[in-house]
């Protein structure tokens, strides 16, 4: 397409290119933050309306209000948040940078790195806006029923029947997860940074590990993974404590689910920190920030 196009004409052509991925990028990632909120609004309101109908009469005649709430608290939010995500991360990429077909795959058995991008990295204070976000979200959809269980309070005094907190659970467990993630990134970004400033991030001067930390920290993100998936056991560490704790609990049910939250509060923490390891780690994978290359 371009071989009859040459200098400025073909300059001209591939900024117009750019500039095109550029705003269909931006309206992808509006479309993402819309599908989030959409799914975050379902999870408050269905919540509200249990609230409602629990004060309502029980015969049955708001049975199918109550199902179409739990429907919109349940598997719908789940669908939204993919759907967001694809928006999300297509439209980023696409808006801060490009992907392109790597010139030179490595040669292996399988195809890997056959995709290559490059993207201007998110500034330190947007990141640490989305952090905030993510924890007041995390604490609305955790703290809520955490702390109800405890008072006796709203959302645990609906009763089992209108019971929604363990959709809030389950959905601020995730969101408490990506928020860990993008504390760790952070954390990474800020790091790499320091390492970049001491010159220990140099050109095609291999650091110390440089092949592992380009597979763990580079091609897989398994930093960002470990921690994500530690701060989503965390959060669900607390669900024994459910039954276990409030006036009308007993010493006996605290000691019997206590261990178990312990157990996988302590294996959340361990798996935080390994991130956090890992991540410091990220600027001996040799590439830079902005980065990154397709499993295939």
């Amino acid at each position: 397409m371009t071989d009859g196009l040459t200098g400025e004409a073909l300059a001209a052509r591939q900024e117009r290119v750019a500039a095109s991925n550029r705003a269909f990028g931006k309206v992808l990632s509006i479309i993402g933050g819309v599908l989030a909120a959409v799914a975050f609004v379902l999870l408050v309101g269905g919540g509200l309306v249990m609230t409602a109908v629990a004060g309502g009469p029980d015969d049955g005649s708001l049975d199918s209000v109550r199902g179409l709430a739990a429907v919109a608290m349940g598997a719908t939010p789940g669908v939204i948040l993919l759907l967001a995500m694809c928006g999300l991360v297509a439209g980023e990429q696409l808006r801060r940078g490009a992907m392109k077909r790597n010139p030179v795959p490595p040669d292996t058995v399988l195809p890997s790195a056959s995709m290559v991008s490059r993207f201007r990295v998110l500034p330190i204070g947007w990141h640490v806006f989305w952090i905030v976000v993510g924890l007041v979200v995390s604490l609305l959809l955790v703290g809520l029923p955490v702390i109800s269980w405890f008072t006796g309070g709203w959302p645990a005094s609906v009763g089992d029947e209108n019971d929604f907190s363990r959709y809030w659970l389950i959905y601020g467990s995730i969101g408490f997860g990506v928020t860990v993630a993008a504390i760790v990134s952070l954390i990474k970004k800020l790091s790499y940074y320091r390492a970049q400033a001491a010159g220990k991030v140099q050109p095609g001067v291999d650091a110390p590990g440089c092949r592992f930390w380009r597979f763990f920290d580079y091609r897989w993100r398994f930093d960002l993974w470990l921690a994500g998936l530690g701060g989503v056991i965390l959060v669900l560490a607390l669900t024994p404590l459910s039954s276990a704790v409030g006036s009308t609990s007993s010493s006996s049910e605290v000691a019997d689910a206590l261990p178990w939250t312990v157990a996988f509060c302590s294996l959340g923490v361990v798996m935080i920190v390994a991130g956090i390891v890992c991540a410091t780690n990220f600027w001996r994978a040799g590439e830079e920030l902005g980065s990154g290359e397709s499993a295939a």
